[in-house]
């Protein structure tokens, strides 16, 4: 999943911008996710090597790296008891999070406020690595 992104002024293209979901995962590794965790740092890499690349044109690429949200992909997941105590022991922030919860960091890869911000991951955790 990519969400790109760029800001338009007077028709014009002000601030290009790509940014590519990566998912905390390829970060951190997890039991039973290993081709999940090869393909989302794989990501990674990618996105750091296009913002070498498109850096020079203007062109912002960046990585959004949330943990685990409510979606139907981790709903077996969250049903099985030992994974979702795992989960809540590691989120900070009280809740699994929501996908609306990561559009506000779309918004500001996408906008003239994150203008100095590129080949970088916006991690999401929900307080996830904060020990």
């Amino acid at each position: 999943m990519a969400a790109f992104g760029a800001r338009h002024h007077d028709n014009a293209l002000t601030s290009p911008a790509a940014s590519a979901a990566a998912g905390q995962i390829g970060l951190l590794g997890g039991v039973g996710r290993q081709v999940s965790c090869a393909t989302k740092l794989g990501l990674e890499g990618m996105v750091k090597g296009m913002a070498i690349e498109c850096g020079p044109l203007g062109i912002r690429v960046n990585t959004l790296c949330p943990t685990f949200a409510h979606t139907p992909l981790i709903e077996e997941t969250l049903t099985n008891p030992d994974r979702l105590a795992w989960i809540e022991e590691k989120v900070r922030l009280g809740r699994i999070g929501e996908v609306e919860d990561i559009m506000g960091a779309v918004l500001y890869l996408a906008s003239d406020a994150s203008a100095r911000v590129t080949g970088s991951s916006l991690r999401m955790d929900r307080g996830w690595k904060a020990d």
